[in-house]
C-alpha cells in the first residue's frame, strides 16, 4: 500500500497532508527516516510519525458541523483564530473535509478518515455541493446558463456549475448554485465573473447532507453507512 494511504487510513490526515509529513521527514519506516512519496508499505513493516506507532486499526467517525461565519476550516490557525476544531471536545485526531472560506457559513464534514476524506474530495467521484448565495444583483438567465455549459474565469480557473434563481429578499437576490468540484473560493469567484459580489454564502449540502435542525455551531455524527453509500464504496 502506497505510504500516503497508509498514513491516511490510520487517520493521521487526509493524502494530501500526508504527503507534506512525508517530504518534511516526520515518517520512519524500519528505522529509517522516509521522504519518498512513492514508497510502499508492506505488511509486517514498522511505520511511526514522530516517533509514534501509526497503526491501521481505528475506528472511522465522521461528523457533521453547521460552520458558523467568522471560523477558520482548518486545524489549527497561527493567529489564534477560532477554528472548526474549537467545536470538538474530543482527543480524537479530526480534520475537516475541503474547507469553507471564514465568511461562509454551512454544511461542513469532519473526521479521522484521511483515505475517506480523499474520496470524497476527488473529482471522479463527483460530490454534489449546495450552495445558497445572496447578492445585490438581478443576474441575466442567459448569464447563468453560460455558467453550466462551463467557463474561464480571470485567473486560467476552468468552472462549470448550476445556479438558479430563487427569490427576491428586500434588496438581495438569492441563488442556489451547485458544483461538483471543491477548488478554492470557486463560488465567489464564479459570481465575480458575472459582475456580481457575493454578499453572504451558506453551503446547504455536501454529498447530499444537510444541516435540518442542526443549529450553527452545533455537530452530529453521521453514519458511515451512509458516507460509504455516496461513494460506492
Amino acid at each position: 500500500m502506497r505510504l500516503n494511504k497508509f498514513l491516511a487510513k490510520a487517520g493521521l490526515a487526509s493524502r494530501r497532508k500526508c504527503d507534506e509529513l512525508i517530504k518534511k521527514g516526520f515518517i520512519n519506516i524500519n528505522g529509517v527516516i522516509i521522504d519518498d512519496l512513492s514508497t510502499q508499505v508492506k505488511e509486517n513493516d514498522y511505520v511511526l510519525y514522530k516517533n509514534k506507532l501509526v497503526q491501521l486499526k481505528f475506528n472511522p467517525v465522521v461528523y457533521l458541523l453547521n460552520k458558523p461565519k467568522g471560523v477558520i476550516s482548518t486545524v489549527n490557525d497561527p493567529q489564534n483564530r477560532k477554528t472548526i476544531m474549537d467545536f470538538f471536545l474530543t482527543e480524537e485526531r479530526l480534520f475537516p473535509i475541503g474547507r469553507l472560506d471564514r465568511d461562509t457559513t454551512g454544511v461542513i464534514l469532519v473526521t479521522n478518515d484521511g483515505d475517506l476524506a480523499h474520496k470524497l474530495m476527488h473529482p471522479k467521484y463527483n460530490i454534489e455541493r449546495k450552495y445558497i448565495v445572496d447578492t445585490k444583483l438581478n443576474i441575466n438567465k442567459n448569464k447563468l446558463k453560460s455558467i453550466s455549459n462551463g467557463v474561464l474565469l480571470e485567473n486560467g480557473q476552468k468552472v462549470k456549475a448550476n445556479i438558479n434563481f430563487l427569490e427576491k429578499k428586500f434588496n438581495r437576490f438569492v441563488y442556489e448554485a451547485i458544483l461538483f468540484e471543491g477548488k478554492n473560493r470557486e463560488v465567489k469567484n464564479i459570481f465575480k465573473f458575472l459582475d456580481s459580489k457575493v454578499e453572504s454564502l451558506h453551503r446547504s449540502s455536501f454529498a447530499g447532507i444537510v444541516l435540518g435542525k442542526l443549529k450553527s455551531g452545533h455537530s452530529k455524527k453521521i453514519s458511515l453507512n451512509i458516507i460509504r453509500k455516496i461513494i460506492n464504496t
